[in-house]
């Protein structure tokens, strides 16, 4: 009765290590899941904190009043960068009688400047005439300096003016600027142009 006893205990430990065996095996070769995009926290909060010293680009933004020849007369906020022809559309686009001779569609936008669309037949800005004016609200020094009347010392104040007040929307703000008169003004207001 004993040996009997022995050798179901014998065959029982048998059985029970090759279910652990075959247990183990399977749990080897049972497929794992596959990895997930997740990132560890620890390497997120790395990432957000790289990312967080980095410089934050802004991008500038500037507002445009737009008259005139367009669908949606008015005022605009355009990106830094934009030219007029990006305001004209954003206004609508040309009416029919709109002149697109009548603005310079490639000048770079600024803060509170005015673009007006004048109608076919009111006015052109022929290609002659603009390559020979000086645009007030983009020139450099160097290129202010070429106005008749206009040394080092008047050319620093335009610019400085801009700056400050923004661009010139007429050339009667010119004479607001340090150092330029009545006299001044006439003597280069047919080399300017604006806004």
């Amino acid at each position: 009765m004993r040996e009997g006893r022995s050798f179901m205990i014998r065959i029982y430990k048998y059985f029970l290590s090759i279910a652990v065996l075959v247990a183990f095996v399977l749990w080897m070769l049972w497929p794992q899941e596959p990895p997930t995009d997740e990132v560890p926290i620890l390497q997120k909060d790395k990432e957000e904190s790289i990312n967080l010293n980095q410089p934050q680009q802004e991008t500038s933004l500037m507002y445009v009043d737009v008259k005139g020849e367009v669908h949606s007369p008015g005022v605009y906020q355009m990106k830094e960068g934009s030219r007029v022809e990006d305001a004209i559309d954003r206004a609508g686009g040309l009416t029919v009688q709109g002149d697109p001779l009548s603005v310079n569609l490639a000048l770079r936008v600024q803060d509170e400047m005015v673009v007006i669309v004048l109608e076919k037949g009111e006015g052109r800005l022929s290609d002659e005439r603009l390559s020979d004016k000086v645009f007030v609200n983009q020139a450099s020094l160097e290129e202010l300096k070429t106005l008749s009347g206009v040394g080092e010392a008047k050319a620093k104040a335009i610019l400085e003016y801009r700056e400050t007040n923004g661009p010139f929307q007429n050339a009667d703000q010119l004479l607001d600027v340090s150092g330029i008169g009545q006299k001044t003004l006439e003597g280069f207001i047919e080399d300017i142009q604006l806004p």
